[in-house]
């Protein structure tokens, strides 16, 4: 199970819908909140690919979060944009830049996952 995690509706189920048309599984949600509720159901999960900003909860905030409650998650970001976030709150994991391709993206996915 991958969870894709952006406020973005668009953007959200572009990369939702990539990911499931390669073959993966996908739940999305709109805000890291969202997505903490169902980590806390014990859902069977690989990959969290997230947004960095995001209104509520940004996206570094959501996976430290996230990563307290399941360690062995493994992370990928996405953003056109870190804002004011320091490049270091995102490490060591990946970004992707946005826009990208549905291409780009299950790319990545598969690169995370191997």
């Amino acid at each position: 199970m991958i969870f894709v995690v952006d406020d973005d509706a668009r953007i959200r189920t572009a990369a939702a819908e990539a990911l499931r048309e390669a073959g993966y599984e996908v739940s999305d949600f709109g805000s890291g909140l969202e997505a903490l509720e169902a980590l806390r159901l014990d859902t069977p999960l690989r990959l969290i690919v997230s947004d960095v900003q995001m209104p509520d909860m940004n996206g570094p905030a959501f996976i430290r979060e996230a990563l307290r409650l399941r360690p062995d998650l493994t992370v990928h970001y996405m953003s056109g944009d870190i804002g004011e976030t320091p490049f270091e709150q995102l490490a060591p994991w990946p970004l992707l830049a946005k826009p990208f391709t549905a291409n780009s993206l299950v790319k990545a996915v598969a690169q995370s996952l191997a």
